[in-house]
């Protein structure tokens, strides 16, 4: 596991780096030629860039909620590895915010008919309720 000092550096590293990028490829005026000094390799003005890869509201809201599940999926991971009470809490409280979070980005796309879902049939909610029921009587024994 990385040390703290090292998630430190890198975390400046990532600042810097994106700091620079914003200077280097801000414009000045109504030019659309991006700065002298930028390093990118590229002959768009960073204008041009946003205007082309402009992204829809369910493009955006899509990529909410994946990296939502994927955060609930690691901190769940990380609950189960910690074992520190105070940190587990930590975990614990940041997993259940992040569950509340996704389910509110799930709620905004189902609203907007972003995420159809169909109602599960009365026959499959009761298969899995037994299904699960039995699971539970055999942890039991």
């Amino acid at each position: 596991m990385p040390s703290t000092q090292t998630k430190r550096n890198v975390q400046q590293k990532n600042t810097t780096a994106i700091t620079d990028f914003n200077t280097k490829t801000q414009n000045t005026g109504s030019s659309s030629k991006p700065k002298k000094n930028c390093n990118c390799n590229c002959n768009r003005s960073t204008e041009f860039a946003q205007d082309v890869c402009k992204l829809t509201d369910k493009e955006i809201i899509s990529d909410v909620l994946g990296s939502q599940k994927s955060l609930i999926k690691l901190y769940g991971t990380a609950l189960c590895e910690a074992s520190c009470p105070k940190l587990r809490d930590l975990i614990d409280n940041q997993l259940s915010e992040c569950a509340e979070d996704q389910f509110d980005a799930f709620l905004y796309m189902q609203e907007r008919g972003l995420y159809p879902t169909d109602s599960a049939p009365m026959p499959k909610i009761n298969q899995a309720k037994k299904k699960f029921t039995a699971c539970e009587q055999q942890m039991k024994i």
